[in-house]
């Protein structure tokens, strides 16, 4: 295969590809950029949409970008150090640019088209650098992985006191007495055997919240029935109206955890 065939072949995954820098890859700030950190991945109270929140170093700047459940879900993974048992996209990704010698330098939110952000990935291949039109969500999922640095344009930074970017719809996902789940993806039910639609996935959870539970924990049961969904859970909370008992999976483990909603 020859080096334009493969970078095309590369390329076209990207495209086709559908979620934090690690400690220690901070970069040169540039004038026209400013190197970011995800600080964390929530759900957006009003919208009830996944939104990254992309802040600077001395956290005085940030950027919440919107994204799909499936992609939070993405990003939440790699943050808990979750590895799936067949890999997921960009883990595909990853391997064929290091197999093919590609090198990953950095992800750049490079602008705001409508309400939409755009980024570039800026790759070194055959001694040669590469910028390839990337979705942010793809961008930083494979920064992640490749524990390389993600720059904000300075100007998205300028632009973002003044004006926010709609979020994505579409995301099932609700918040009750301090808790916050949304759908489980096909992707993380698989990977810790839960029969499709049962369970919830902890997407954030209330300080003040009176739980044991923790973010990325899957709400199997409460009080011994099976949870089939968002609006499922809601109902059974509802219902019982105190203090609940649920089965939880957390990683490999399945522990009984205690749940009681804050007064809405």
């Amino acid at each position: 295969m020859t080096g334009e065939s493969i970078q095309g072949a590369i390329a076209g995954m990207l495209v086709l590809a559908s979620l934090a820098v690690l400690p220690g890859c901070r970069g040169e700030e540039r004038e026209t950029e400013v190197e970011m950190q995800v600080r964390r991945v929530a759900l957006d109270p009003a919208s009830q949409s996944p939104v990254v929140v992309l802040e600077n170093h001395d956290r005085t700047v940030s950027l919440p970008i919107w994204i799909g459940v499936s992609e939070a879900q993405a990003i939440a993974m790699e943050m808990e150090g979750v590895r799936p048992p067949r890999p997921l996209t960009h883990d595909l990704v990853k391997t064929v640019l290091e197999r093919v010698g590609v090198q990953f330098n950095k992800a750049l939110i490079s602008e705001l088209r409508g309400n939409t952000y755009h980024a570039r990935l800026f790759l070194t291949s055959n001694g040669g650098d590469l910028e390839i039109d990337s979705r942010p969500s793809d961008a930083i999922a494979l920064a992640i992985r490749f524990r390389k640095p993600i720059f904000v344009a300075t100007v998205l930074l300028q632009r973002a006191g003044t004006e926010e970017a709609k979020p994505a719809a579409g995301a099932e996902s609700i918040t009750i007495g301090g808790l916050t789940v949304q759908v489980l993806s096909k992707d993380l039910a698989e990977h810790f055997g839960v029969a499709a639609g049962r369970g919830v996935l902890v997407a954030d959870v209330d300080g003040e919240a009176d739980s044991e539970l923790t973010r990325g924990d899957i709400i199997i049961e409460i009080d011994g029935s099976p949870v089939r969904g968002v609006a499922d859970f809601r109902d059974k909370v509802a219902a019982i109206g105190r203090r609940a008992h649920l089965s939880v999976r957390r990683g490999k483990e399945q522990l009984q955890v205690a749940f009681e909603p804050l007064p809405q």
